[in-house]
């Protein structure tokens, strides 16, 4: 009886150690792209105050978006992927240079 209820204990051990280890790099990877969508948040923002402040053409706006391209690539080459914070969703294609308007605004005070 003992040694029933000790090989129950055992393999019930070992499906929790599995369990737990099966379940780790999930969490590292949501953890990844959490850190990802902030740091794109983040450089975004920075870009649209930048074109606001001083214009699309400006110095600072392009830094800015070269700032925001740098974060899509990490982003893409950590977590295979990228957040577009206008749709606040990820996308998997490395598209965010070619044929994506993401920065086109109306508002746009064009210090020309």
């Amino acid at each position: 009886m003992l040694h029933i209820r000790l090989g129950n204990a055992v393999a019930a051990l070992m499906l929790g150690g599995a369990l737990i280890l099966a379940t780790a790099p999930k969490a590292h990877a949501d953890d990844g792209r959490s850190r990802c969508q902030n740091r794109v948040e983040k450089a975004s923002d920075h870009y649209r105050h930048e074109v606001r402040e001083h214009g699309r053409r400006s110095e600072q706006a392009a830094k800015a978006k070269a700032k925001l391209n740098a974060e899509w690539d990490r982003c893409y080459t950590e977590a295979h992927g990228w957040y577009d914070p206008n749709r606040r969703e990820w996308r998997n294609d490395r598209d965010w240079d070619r044929n994506y308007d993401w920065d086109r605004d109306d508002r746009d005070r064009d210090h020309r």
